[in-house]
């Protein structure tokens, strides 16, 4: 959904220029009917998640946050000479920021593809409801793709034990500090509110997470 790094790298008239085109336009020329699932989880808990996940030595809560501060000041910085969606697909500051803030900006990814694709063609999940009832986030699925009702084997699986999880010596680690959580919590405000204005679903606020 987000990957387009490499856009810069692209020909374009105008140097500097936001280009009209990306990964999805790709895509679409090659399958126009394609349907696209997206499962998109709490930017705040995500962050954290993919710094624990990435990050394999002298992790912390305290360093977490310097990291956040920080990226959400490269960030910013950017923002003063550059419009938001040149600021998030920018590899530079991509490659700068110390976590990958940008990730959790959902709403600027989604709004790329609904100029693309058709919002039929595009199902929204949210991985708390996918981690909480696998089996009825399963038969949504389903449906969107006109694939059928779920079978008996088929919900047998979705019955399982979830197997990624996150690394013992992580869990140690405990959660992010709570300055941090509000600090993330008030950046990813408006781009929560848009996401959940657009799919007209206020669970994608988190507010309750």
């Amino acid at each position: 959904m987000w990957d387009n790094q490499a856009w810069r790298y692209l020909p374009s008239d105008r140097e500097g220029a936001e280009l009209p085109f990306l990964a999805q336009d790709f895509i679409h020329t090659v399958q126009p009917g394609a349907k696209i699932i997206i499962i998109l989880r709490d930017p705040v808990e995500r962050l954290y998640s993919d710094y624990l996940y990435f990050k394999m030595a002298n992790k912390s809560a305290k360093d977490f946050h310097q990291k956040v501060v920080r990226s959400v000041y490269l960030f910013q910085s950017c923002l003063s000479e550059g419009s938001l969606r040149s600021c998030v697909y920018d590899t530079s500051l991509f490659n700068s920021m110390p976590v990958r803030l940008h990730l959790g900006m959902y709403i600027i990814f989604l709004l790329d593809w609904l100029t693309v694709f058709n919002r039929e063609q595009i199902l929204v999940i949210r991985l708390e409801d996918y981690a909480a009832n696998l089996e009825v986030t399963i038969k949504k699925v389903f449906d969107f793709l006109s694939v059928g009702p779920l079978g008996q084997g088929e919900a047998e699986l979705t019955k399982r034990p979830i197997s990624n999880a996150r690394r013992t010596a992580d869990r140690k680690l405990g959660p992010m500090l709570p300055a941090t959580r509000d600090f993330l919590r008030e950046f990813h405000k408006p781009f929560n509110h848009k996401l959940a204005s657009v799919l007209d679903n206020k669970a994608f606020l988190w507010s309750n997470t």
